[in-house]
């Protein structure tokens, strides 16, 4: 898996529940279960709790560097961004935020996952909501935009063509193709908006462009809800981390 996925975080801890949620059982040791071998570039944007951000790294993670860029009035989000991707190698690029939780899946049936991305030429994979968007080759939020079925030609992944994308925004809670998201990264730069600091930025500048930029790209989601976040129905809000604010 190492050779066609990296990731990227670039976040921030405002309140001890996520660190000790990021501590927990569920937190990096089950994620580092499963991307322990990838490369990760991370920066974490706030002296608050960093000494434990790079003790935790260093406890779990082996080949990862951690950045200190501050966010603070001239700090960019899309700018910054666009740098640690540009340092991975792998061909994906997973965007990770820190409350994400992998205990639904395993080290063998994700790296499988990846695998039918690359022989799919998958374009870019949500991970977000995967209760409302998997499951299911025709879920509702499909059904409500009289968009087709989702098409079933592999073990772990449907997919679909990008113009026919269920999606209302480009989340950056996915995996992408890595030259999909520096295109989509670099769309932002010297852009002015109030979520210029903030991984929104990238969903309320331009909601899913990419049926129109990458009609014909194929996309993917997964058939069951392999990762998980504090705000799925049936998961208990962990604190807040002043991201999306």
């Amino acid at each position: 898996m190492k050779e066609y996925l990296g990731i990227v975080q670039n976040f921030i801890l405002t309140d001890d529940k996520k660190l000790k949620h990021m501590q927990s059982d569920l937190g990096l040791k089950s994620t580092a279960k499963i991307l322990d071998e990838c490369e990760w570039q991370i920066n974490y944007k706030t002296d608050l709790y960093l000494d434990d951000i790079q003790s935790l790294y260093k406890k779990y993670l082996n080949d990862y560097t951690i950045y200190n860029n501050v966010q603070d009035e001239n700090f960019r989000w899309a700018e910054t961004t666009l740098a640690l991707v540009n340092e991975i190698k792998a061909p994906y690029v997973f965007y990770l935020t820190e409350d994400r939780m992998f205990h639904n899946t395993t080290k063998e049936e994700f790296s499988e996952i990846v695998d039918e991305m690359v022989k799919n030429d998958i374009g870019w994979m949500c991970i977000s909501k995967m209760w409302k968007y998997s499951k299911t080759i025709h879920p509702e939020i499909s059904k409500q935009q009289n968009l087709p079925p989702y098409m079933d030609n592999d073990k772990h992944i449907y997919t679909y063509l990008s113009k026919n994308s269920p999606y209302y925004v480009e989340s950056v809670d996915s995996i992408w193709r890595k030259d999909v998201l520096v295109d989509s990264l670099t769309d932002l730069l010297g852009k002015n908006h109030p979520q210029y600091q903030k991984p929104h930025m990238l969903e309320h500048y331009h909601p899913n462009w990419l049926p129109k930029r990458y009609p014909n790209m194929l996309c993917a989601v997964t058939k069951k809800e392999i990762i998980v976040s504090d705000d799925d129905p049936g998961y208990e809000k962990i604190g807040e981390s002043g991201q999306f604010k």
